[in-house]
C-alpha cells in the first residue's frame, strides 16, 4: 500500500461502531449473522477456484457469469461486460489486477480506467471483490455501499471519526478505503461490534449490518410504514448486498 496503517484511534469511532450493532442485533440473531459469514467463506472459495493463477486463462462466459452472479451491483450483467469489452479484455485485466506487478492501488485504478460498458461504481465492485475474495487476509473490501466518494455516503464515514476518504484517483480511494478498514478490523477485534470467529469477514458482515440499520432509519423517517413494509428483514439485506442470498441454501 502507499501509506502506513491507520491506529484505532486515528480512525474509528467506536461508540458509533457499538450502537449500530447493537441495533443489529436486534433485528438479526448471532447464528444469522454467523450463517452470512460462513456464507462469504463459500463466496470466497468460489471466487478462489475461478481465479487461481493456474486458471484464471482460461475463464469463460459461464464461469464470468457465475463470478458476476456473486456481486450485488452486477449481478447479470455477465453478457454486457463481454460484449463491451471482450472475454480476452476482461480475464486479462483480472488477471493483472490480481497478480500483475506493481502497488495495488496502480493496479486497481488501471482496472476501473479500462473496463467499459457498465458503471463505474460496478467495475470498483469487481475490482474489489475479486480482489478481497481471492486473498481476503490481504485486501478489503470496497463497494459504493462501503463508501460512495461522489455522494459521501456509506456504512465507512458512520464509523468512522474524521478519517479522510477521497483522493484525486480511483487508485488513492483504493488505498484509503483499504487502511480505513484494516483499522475498523482491528477496532471490532479490541470492542467486540463484529464476529471475531469470522476472520476478515467479519468487517464484511459488520459494515453491510451498519447500512442495513442506516437505511432502516433513512427510510423509517422519509418514507411511509406501508412503504417499509417492502424492506427485507436485516439479515436477508446483508446478504443481499454482499452477493450471498443464494449461497449456502443447498
Amino acid at each position: 500500500m502507499l501509506h502506513e496503517p491507520l491506529s484505532v484511534e486515528q480512525v474509528v469511532d467506536s461508540g458509533a461502531a457499538l450502537e449500530f450493532m447493537k441495533e443489529a442485533s436486534k433485528l438479526a440473531t448471532t447464528a444469522e449473522l454467523d450463517d452470512i459469514g460462513q456464507r462469504l467463506e463459500r463466496k470466497s472459495l468460489a471466487f478462489q477456484e475461478l481465479l487461481a493463477p493456474d486458471r484464471i486463462g482460461d475463464l469463460d462466459e459461464l464461469a464470468l457469469k457465475r463470478l458476476v452472479g456473486m456481486i450485488f451491483s452486477l449481478r447479470r450483467k455477465s453478457g454486457r461486460l463481454v460484449r463491451r469489452n471482450g472475454l480476452d479484455a476482461v480475464r486479462s485485466e483480472l488477471q493483472e489486477l490480481l497478480y500483475g506487478s506493481g502497488e495495488p492501488p496502480a493496479r486497481f485504478e488501471r482496472f476501473v480506467g479500462s473496463i467499459e460498458g457498465v458503471e463505474p461504481a460496478m467495475v470498483i465492485s469487481l475490482g474489489s471483490e475479486a480482489l478481497h475474495y481471492t486473498q481476503p487476509e490481504q485486501y478489503w473490501l470496497w463497494t459504493h455501499w462501503i463508501w460512495n466518494p461522489k455522494t459521501g455516503t456509506g456504512a465507512l464515514p458512520l464509523v468512522t471519526t474524521d478519517a479522510d476518504l477521497q483522493g484525486e484517483t480511483t487508485g488513492d480511494i483504493f488505498d484509503k478505503v483499504s487502511r480505513a478498514t484494516a483499522a475498523i478490523h482491528a477496532g471490532g477485534e479490541i470492542d467486540g461490534y463484529s464476529r471475531a470467529g469470522l476472520g476478515p469477514f467479519s468487517t464484511d458482515v459488520f459494515l453491510a449490518c451498519v447500512y442495513a440499520v442506516y437505511m432502516y432509519t433513512v427510510f423509517r423517517v422519509k418514507l411511509s410504514q406501508e412503504f417499509n413494509r417492502i424492506l427485507p428483514e436485516l439479515p436477508e439485506l446483508v446478504q443481499r448486498v454482499l452477493g450471498v442470498q443464494h449461497l449456502g441454501d443447498n
